[in-house]
């Protein structure tokens, strides 16, 4: 055998092998989502659900489809760029329209392949039949049937209200049926001609002509919402076909899943000459990166369980991967660039996020930017839920009438998060000589010069760790400590709730004041308002006892810190979001009531009530953190239940979430009142996070959140950052601590966590509390599930025995 054909079959055999292997992790992966994640159950079907779209699972039964091998796909934690190619491993930056022409096809393909399904081309053979015309004061409806495609067996019925006047006249496009939304009637009084057309949710009564595409194109795989925008862009068709339209100015909307549909087809067809993304969230204006458990809001495991047909069924395989998305939403948004594109949505909505709003508008903004048109993308964040009025539709022909130079309304810029590492560098004049702190090694502060052999040793090593912990957390301005009040039982005068909180469905006023259904929710528990800190108030929910009157002897509490729920707080997850935006049930507090704790919980800043409070902090405290004022106030809830008469305050513990497990890290390390830590997803390896792990890495903090500035400095040199969370863990030792660190979290790589707690375990170990230590490692993404839930209820319980 010649040398050169040896070469040629140890390389074929290798690549089998390696074929083999990544063919073996598609199925793991695979298993792992029919494994862990709830069957799809469709709910609402808001359009006919195909042979393979029944549920998810048929369809994997149906295709024999696998998880793409998530192994060989880069991560890729922050937003794609849109102006930048990612081609053989390479990244290069997008200098001019020719590169920016061929993205925007690779763009597409993605979308296509990915999360839509393939659309038919346009029909040729497009004929209109004026079913109906009619006068109504002065306007004339003409109904329309669409015919066209294979055999002209697709139709698609129109509804034209065409003012009187002369033309051309703009156009306001929607699929929105009328009259039972009417939208249309604020753009046809300021001189638009409205057109709205019937693929929509059959729930409206007119039905949805796009199910039919299902058959009649059996060699397309385009899902529901793609049906509904092809179909839009045959509504386009049309109405290039009309003298009185004027076709430079076709503007499209729509709201929730309808504004979902508009984005595509505005991205899709360029005929469309701007849009409105309204309330679409998930799907829309929010990156899918920004939608995973933690955010409490329309997740892909979501939307593709309960609305399996809505995507493409390849989407699901990307729940808790959401990284190894080629693409998302801010690059649907940049195929609009430079039409005219506007972000509108409710702030507050149960299924929003105003991170990832902001986040994929100021990415999309770099797009029209470098189209010379960065005056045509807005961006407006209205306060209130998902419901739209009159006042909520004028902004969206104001931007239309913007665009389209009909008259020069201002660009609207709505921030609400508002944050960025660059504008806090402005802000508080900042520098930092990263050279000057020393490179050091996970487990590097055991040694201060030597091993740390002895608890007395320990103890002289544990305030320089605190130093630089508050270092990196900033300066606390001196507060006046407010007396906290004794008792909360029968107590008078405490105050309302904020006036956010019915929106929220939380308790409204003084002692258990709550809507009808939240009380029968809540068997095992009572609620009252209990103020604390710098004039901020939290619920108590406590235990009853058989005789429904408060549990008598003094109570346990936990303390439940949210994780990274913006648009409700502490009501956005009570311990993990349900099936379709039922996110602020009760019963997981009334479990915990049931076994005797009382549970506080508040919003901290930035978040829920307190949301619009983050906007300015920076400039009103811009040498302290947001993490720093997070771990302030939760010491202040701490100080208010430890000063009552009903709480055993040598019993109070901290269970967190995401955001909230790495508060109670955080809290813990510092007051040593905490009896016991719970945290799910909150151990974060701070100099392991470096930028070939895949991870969001200290950017999380400093650049993404905003939480703890300072560390934005050592991006890139990670080695030098001042203090680690093994270090933060090792100052709550030897209390009970349990840390669930998911193995496919794609926040914090699990041989990182697994590598970092060693030297945690040697403290706990010095201190002879190695069984107080526990680490959770279950195979899953970053999510708190409920049979996650019990087992940390369990834990917590057994902690209170002890």
């Amino acid at each position: 055998m010649s040398r050169r054909l040896g070469c040629i079959i140890c390389f074929c055999l290798c690549s089998t092998l390696l074929a083999q292997e990544a063919l073996e992790r598609r199925r793991q992966s695979l298993d792992i989502i029919l494994k862990d994640f709830p069957s799809s159950t469709p709910v609402l079907p808001g359009g006919r659900v195909s042979a393979f779209e029944r549920t998810w699972e048929d369809w994997v039964k149906r295709t024999g489809e696998l998880p793409p091998d998530f192994d060989s796909m880069p991560s890729i934690p922050e937003l794609p760029d849109p102006l930048v190619i990612r081609e053989k491993g390479r990244q290069i930056p997008i200098t001019n329209p020719e590169q920016w022409k061929r993205q925007r096809q690779w763009i597409r393909s993605q979308y296509e392949h990915w999360v839509f399904g393939k659309m038919p081309p346009a029909p040729q053979n497009l004929r209109a039949v004026v079913t109906e015309t009619t006068r109504q004061g002065a306007v004339t409806v003409r109904k329309v049937r669409l015919e066209f495609g294979p055999d002209h067996r697709a139709t698609l019925r129109l509804e034209l209200v065409i003012p009187d006047g002369k033309g051309p006249f703009p156009v306001f496009l929607t699929n929105h049926p009328w009259p039972k939304m009417p939208w249309i009637s604020t753009a046809v009084r300021r001189g638009y001609i409205a057109c709205s057309y019937v693929a929509q949710n059959p729930k409206y009564g007119n039905g949805d002509d796009s199910d039919a595409y299902i058959d009649i194109y059996p060699d397309y795989d385009f899902s529901c919402l793609a049906r509904w925008a092809w179909a839009g862009m045959r509504a386009v068709d049309y109405l290039y076909t009309l003298p009185e339209v004027d076709k430079t100015k076709i503007g499209m909307t729509g709201h929730s899943q309808q504004g979902k549909q508009a984005l595509l087809a505005a991205a899709f067809d360029e005929r469309i000459a701007a849009v409105v993304t309204s309330s679409g969230n998930t799907g829309e204006n929010n990156p899918w990166r920004y939608t995973t458990d933690m955010f409490a809001n329309e997740s892909i495991e979501l939307l593709t369980g309960a609305k399996p047909h809505w995507f493409h069924p390849r989407l699901r395989f990307f729940a808790g991967r959401e990284d190894k998305l080629p693409v998302d939403q801010n690059m649907l948004m940049a195929l609009v660039a430079p039409r005219g594109l506007m972000l509108y949505a409710g702030y507050n909505e149960s299924a929003a996020n105003v991170l990832g709003f902001e986040q994929a508008y100021r990415s999309v903004q770099r797009v029209y930017r470098f189209l010379g048109k960065e005056q045509n993308v807005w961006l407006h964040l209205r306060p209130g839920e998902h419901e739209t009025f009159a006042g909520d539709i004028e902004p969206i022909v104001d931007f239309f009438d913007a665009v389209f130079g009909r008259h020069p309304f201002p660009k609207v810029e709505t921030w609400v998060h508002g944050y960025t590492f660059d504008d806090w560098r402005r802000i508080s004049g900042e520098k930092i000589d990263v050279k000057g702190y020393r490179r050091q090694q996970v487990g590097d502060f055991l040694l201060g010069g030597k091993a740390i052999a002895s608890p007395a040793a320990w103890e002289r090593t544990k305030p320089d760790i605190r130093k630089r912990i508050s270092w990196a957390l900033g300066e606390e301005p001196p507060a006046f400590p407010v007396p906290p009040i004794p008792k909360i039982l029968g107590a008078r005068g405490l105050g309302g709730r904020h006036w956010l909180a019915p929106l929220f469905n939380r308790p409204t006023g003084g002692d258990a004041q709550l809507p009808p259904r939240r009380k029968m929710e809540m068997g095992h528990m009572g609620v009252s308002v209990l103020p604390f800190g710098d004039d901020l108030k939290g619920d108590l929910f406590y235990p009853l006892g058989a005789d429904g009157k408060p549990k008598p002897g003094k109570w346990p509490v936990v303390v439940w810190l949210h994780p990274y729920t913006y648009q409700l707080g502490w009501a956005g997850h009570q311990f993990g979001a349900r099936w379709y935006g039922v996110i602020t049930d009760y019963h997981d507090f009334d479990a915990l009531a049931e076994k005797g704790f009382a549970v506080f919980v508040f919003d901290q800043i930035g978040f829920g009530t307190r949301l619009q409070d983050g906007r300015y902090f920076y400039d009103r405290y811009p040498h302290w953190s947001r993490m720093g004022k997070m771990l302030a106030d939760t010491r202040a809830a701490i100080n208010a239940l430890a000063a009552l008469e009903e709480v055993d305050a040598s019993q109070i513990y901290l269970l967190g979430y995401a955001l909230g497990g790495k508060l109670g890290l955080l809290t813990a390390a510092f007051d040593e009142r905490v009896a016991g830590v719970a945290s799910v997803c909150g151990f974060d390896p701070l100099r392991l996070d470096i930028a070939d792990k895949g991870t969001e890495g200290i950017a999380h903090y400093s650049h993404l959140h905003g939480l703890i500035p300072r560390l934005g400095f050592f991006v890139g040199q990670e080695a030098r950052v001042p203090f680690d969370y093994d270090e933060v863990v090792s100052l709550i030792a030897p209390r009970p601590l349990l840390l669930v660190a998911p193995t496919l979290d794609r926040y914090a790589r699990i041989a990182d966590v697994r590598r970092e707690l060693e030297g945690p375990k040697k403290v706990y170990g010095l201190l002879g509390g190695e069984d107080r230590l526990e680490v959770e490692t279950p195979v899953d993404f970053n999510r708190f599930p409920p049979s996650l839930q019990k087992k940390v209820f369990d834990w917590l319980a057994q902690a209170a025995r002890r």
